[in-house]
């Protein structure tokens, strides 16, 4: 009990003899708050040293703990940045950019809907089997009633209108699939892609 009694002693006589230089010399590194917390933890500290009584303790050695404190600190908020930078920030842009692109597919189908009811039904059956079925032309041609060569030009009329619209409504736009590597595809390439996948 007395041991206790000399250590809480003795850091209370160092804490009154040096606390503000403790504190000045960790504020010209960190803000108040900081420098205020590492002040009193290079206190803390001494209580919890094994061989306290045997030391003979000067400023310089409190200032290398503090030091120490800072610069652990330091280490530790450079990490949480590079795990931030690693980790989160990464996975918050993918999130960000799925949503942009279910957006833009979203708006796309929507677009490519109302281009395909600008189309005769004809058009229409023969895109939608060639194209978004990926039927053959034979089979295409049997299912119709009608021959291979109608529904070839069934299908390049139909694409060709397709064409033309998404040109007219984007005429400069370019889109690049939302994968954000610049190869510029058309509005139009992406329509194709879409009534593949219909």
């Amino acid at each position: 009990m007395t041991v206790a009694i000399n250590r809480s002693e003795l850091v209370l006589e160092l804490f009154d003899n040096y606390y503000e230089r403790v504190f000045a010399f960790a504020r010209k590194s960190a803000g108040p708050t900081v420098a205020e917390d590492v002040a009193q933890e290079v206190f803390a500290r001494l209580m919890e040293h094994p061989r306290l009584e045997e030391l003979s303790i000067s400023i310089s050695y409190l200032l290398k703990i503090a030091h120490n404190l800072l610069r652990r600190r330091h280490t530790r908020s450079t990490r949480l940045r590079e795990i931030l930078d690693d980790e989160i920030r990464p996975r918050e842009m993918r999130r960000t950019s799925e949503m942009e692109d279910s957006e833009a597919i979203a708006s796309e189908e929507s677009f490519l809907g109302r281009a395909m009811a600008r189309l005769s039904s004809e058009e229409q059956d023969a895109i939608r089997m060639i194209v978004c079925e990926g039927r053959s032309y034979t089979h295409a041609a049997n299912s119709l009633g009608v021959s291979v060569t109608t529904i070839n030009n069934w299908k390049h009329r139909g694409l060709k209108k397709l064409r033309g619209q998404f040109d007219s409504e984007t005429s400069t736009e370019r889109v690049n699939a939302g994968s954000g590597d610049g190869r510029g595809f058309t509005l139009f390439d992406n329509a194709e892609q879409l009534l593949k996948r219909a």
